[in-house]
């Protein structure tokens, strides 16, 4: 009697200290890993960040580290060997917002757990998986509706992936033509600044040249003046030399 009483102590106080089920954390698991969920999240900076998990095994709810409801994964890629399907709250219950094959990925999503099944499993939905919440709120049985439907949505998540980088590749060439556009505004600019700055040179140059060629003629109006100042005096002073040697004559002749 009093080893059964042992016994049931025993097991209520084991009760207390083991982890009750729900959400696992992934990559503490060594070798025995599915592969690796990468996905984006903004974090509470407003910072756009990488994150990734490594599950270990199918049929378990991980949660997504570093995000929450409010702050959601917003990009998924499942590089896993397994079935992803993404839940935007912690336990992986109600509906899920995306399901990715693997090797798939989706963007504009909101996701903080997946929940990861066997691809060649046949998907019939959760159900009631040890109480962490039933499959599309009551168990979808027929799966060829969610398979098409995640089909699409794949397929809809590598078009927008595809017009994403379409878009940078033109925003790219755009900013390449606005770049060169800026190169040969800026080149016209600094060509026509040295072609004005050789016109002010050439202008200068003509100034000069005119500046020195009056400054000449000035010099040559002033020597010719001058020229003809000093033959103006020689001319003067040879008709009075003149003049008194006619008043001598006429002198000398009224003597003789």
């Amino acid at each position: 009697m009093r080893l059964r009483t042992t016994a049931a102590a025993l097991v209520g106080a084991l009760a207390l200290v083991l982890p009750t089920a729900g959400p696992s954390l992934a990559d503490d698991h060594g070798d025995r890993v599915l592969g690796t969920l990468n996905y984006r999240f903004v974090n509470d900076n407003d910072i756009e960040e990488s994150g990734q998990i490594r599950p270990a095994d199918t049929n378990t709810c991980y949660v997504l580290a570093r995000t929450s409801q409010d702050k959601p994964a917003i990009a998924v890629q499942n590089n896993t060997k397994s079935r992803a399907h993404l839940f935007a709250n912690r336990n992986c219950s109600g509906e899920e917002v995306a399901t990715l094959r693997p090797d798939g990925q989706v963007n504009r999503v909101g996701a903080v757990s997946a929940y990861f099944t066997p691809v060649d499993a046949e998907d019939d939905g959760r159900g009631d998986n040890d109480g962490r919440g039933d499959w599309n709120n009551g168990g979808d049985q027929g799966r060829g509706d969610q398979g098409r439907d995640d089909q699409a949505r794949d397929d809809e998540a590598r078009d927008d992936l595809g017009r994403d980088d379409q878009g940078r590749d033109d925003e790219a060439r755009d900013d390449q033509a606005r770049d060169d556009e800026a190169r040969d505004d800026q080149g016209r600019g600094d060509q026509a600044r040295d072609d004005q700055a050789r016109d002010d040179q050439a202008r200068d140059d003509q100034a000069r040249d005119d500046q020195a060629r009056d400054d000449e003629a000035r010099d040559d109006q002033g020597r010719g003046d001058q020229a003809r100042d000093d033959q103006a005096r020689d001319d003067q002073a040879r008709d009075q030399d003149e003049d008194e040697e006619d008043l001598l004559d006429v002198v000398f002749r009224a003597i003789g």
